[in-house]
């Protein structure tokens, strides 16, 4: 029986999605291969020895970006040449869109141009919500429909450790007098408003309740954080990268979680969030309108002023609340198993890919 042989580009290495996704559709006989060539041609001779029957990607601005005019041009030409040799060699293309566009917004109209011509050559495009399918198909003009699927984002429940819990991972923390503990968590750029997290902060002023804030930044953003909350002790602000075994720590010691962004489609962080039964605060953007839903925690529009101050009020009213609706949270995500992702991602693949009549379902 013949393998199908894909490959994925570009590798997130530090994202565990991809690990997960990769191990579970090798269980299930897929042959998978990842190239830590980011940026680079993707057409290797290793690549074209290789033979593979997909390429799978899951973002692009890697095989684009560049701030000299020359290098986007010909990069440009580069990734158009090779997508036209995959569609000509027979190799069929698989797109998961996991953003509209990168999230620094460099060369945002360039890009469009990428996506929509990945679009028009794709023969399975993978969204994780409703709505996120509804955004790609009029983002990047696609008549066909019935090639853009929907797949739930998997959980991450047993991925990171979790078994500390309340009172221990507060004292960690240095924070033992909380009354609510608000958490963002995670790489800090500019499209996920931090700044703004802190500003609506400043205003609750409210007795024991602290903003914890932990994740890498560039040193521009960790210069402005580092002013914006020097003035404030209910703000403990942690630079750097957190480790796996150290998540655990922030996750527990919180009430719920912060997610300010400007701009999102999907969101890998509320599945983490729901995963460690929290209570969500986030922008009703994107697939988190239709995952954390209004059962999950406290959406706002963020459009309209003051809207994240209103949400971290509602959340605060709410407290006696929050567990329960992090518990709910739990149990929504425990439904969208890494198993069953990548056997729906192999019926995607056969469906889409090749004719059933050429290969035998190892789903069968």
């Amino acid at each position: 029986m013949h393998h199908l042989k894909v490959i994925f580009l570009p590798w997130w290495s530090r994202n565990p999605y991809q690990q997960l996704l990769v191990t579970h559709l090798q269980l299930l006989g897929i042959d998978v291969k990842t190239f830590s060539n980011n940026g680079k041609l993707f057409l290797t001779p290793e690549v074209i020895r290789w033979r593979p029957d997909i390429v799978h990607f899951h973002s692009l601005y890697p095989f684009y970006l560049s701030s000299n005019p020359l290098a986007f041009a010909i990069k440009l030409l580069a990734f158009f040449s090779q997508i036209i040799f995959l569609k000509l060699a027979g190799v069929r293309i698989v797109w998961t869109v996991h953003d509209l566009k990168n999230h620094e917004n460099m060369q945002v109209r360039a890009e469009r141009i990428y996506s929509i011509f990945l679009a028009i050559f794709a023969d399975a495009i993978i969204t994780h919500c409703v709505q996120a399918k509804q955004t790609v198909i009029k983002s990047f003009h696609i008549f066909n429909k019935d090639k853009v699927f929907v797949v739930s984002h998997p959980h991450y429940i047993n991925y990171y450790e979790n078994n500390i819990d309340r009172d221990t991972a507060r004292k960690k923390l240095g924070i033992t007098d909380a009354n609510l503990i608000f958490l963002f968590l995670g790489l800090i750029r500019a499209y996920k408003g931090v700044p703004e997290l802190i500003n609506a902060f400043k205003q609750l002023k409210q007795d024991k309740v602290y903003l914890v804030i932990a994740g890498k930044a560039s040193q521009e953003l960790t210069q402005q954080i580092q002013q914006q909350v020097q003035d404030c002790h209910e703000i403990k602000f942690i630079p750097g990268f957190v480790a796996d075994e150290q998540l655990q720590i922030y996750m527990n010691a919180c009430d719920a979680i912060v997610l300010p962004y400007r701009d999102i489609l999907t969101s890998g962080s509320v599945i983490l969030a729901m995963s460690f039964g929290r209570a969500c605060v986030a922008p009703r953007k994107g697939c988190i309108s239709e995952v954390v839903g209004d059962l999950g925690g406290f959406l706002y529009n963020p459009e309209e002023t003051d809207s994240l101050l209103y949400a971290m009020k509602d959340a605060i009213q709410h407290k006696s609340q929050l567990q329960q609706i992090g518990d709910r949270n739990r149990r929504v995500v425990e439904q969208w198993s890494w198993d069953s992702f990548a056997r729906t991602t192999l019926q995607i693949y056969q469906h889409r890919v090749r004719s059933t009549s050429s290969l035998r379902s190892p789903l069968n």
